[in-house]
């Protein structure tokens, strides 16, 4: 074998052996990053379970028990609400199993029975705080998809601003969740990106910082 032959197959296995190194890596730091995804989703289905007990609690709550229960709620709207910003800044090109599929579903029931928990704590209790539920595609098409991400930022801007007077909840409607389906034929929502303001006001389409801070405002009056 010439010197040049040897060189190149030293070449080609050194190729080789880089290779199957990156790959192995990149297959190891995908299984952590679903390791960690997993990880969030069985506090999620714990912090359901504790959701599902407040509803039932709330229910049949006594008036002098509301200014408790308004702030436990709210403490409970800024863990759901921060749980979901995590699960947002994993990397969209991960894979996904169809577990953690089932486990994004347990995430949006989480926040369903926490929008009827802040409906019926407004109603028992009068409390002042707005429920803005905004109805996104979880696999959106392209031209919705610049939209709601637009849309989002200006929604986390919001809830930045009016913190825990503001109660944000962001709901896939495409993922065939039954109880988002009746919510959907309920306030007839038909498309994406959609805002649902005190289960009054919508608005379809993508809507400005402006336009939605002015009505808020107003519902705060």
């Amino acid at each position: 074998m010439t010197r040049f032959g040897d060189l190149f197959w030293k070449a080609l296995v050194l190729t080789i052996v880089v290779f199957l190194l990156g790959v192995f890596l990149g297959f190891a730091l995908e299984r952590n990053r679903i390791g960690d995804i997993e990880k969030e989703f069985q506090k999620i289905d714990l912090q359901w379970s504790d959701a599902k007990l407040q509803t039932l609690y709330y229910q049949n709550l006594e008036p002098r028990f509301c200014d408790f229960a308004i702030k436990e709620n709210l403490e409970f709207a800024d863990k759901v609400y921060n749980e979901g910003l995590r699960i947002e800044s994993y990397d969209k090109a991960s894979f996904l199993t169809d577990d953690l599929e089932l486990e994004k579903k347990k995430y949006a029931l989480l926040k369903v029975e926490f929008w009827l928990n802040s409906i019926v704590l407004k109603e028992r209790c009068e409390a002042e705080y707005v429920n803005l539920v905004y109805f996104f595609a979880n696999d959106p098409e392209f031209e919705i998809e610049s939209e709601q991400s637009t849309q989002s930022e200006i929604l986390k801007d919001l809830k930045e601003k009016y913190g825990k007077d503001l109660m944000l909840i962001p709901l896939p409607i495409d993922m065939d969740i039954s109880i988002i389906n009746i919510m959907k034929g309920t306030y007839d929502i038909s498309k994406t990106p959609t805002i649902l303001i005190n289960e009054r006001i919508k608005l379809e389409g993508l809507q400005s910082l402006d336009e939605i801070e002015s009505l808020i405002e107003n519902e705060q009056l």
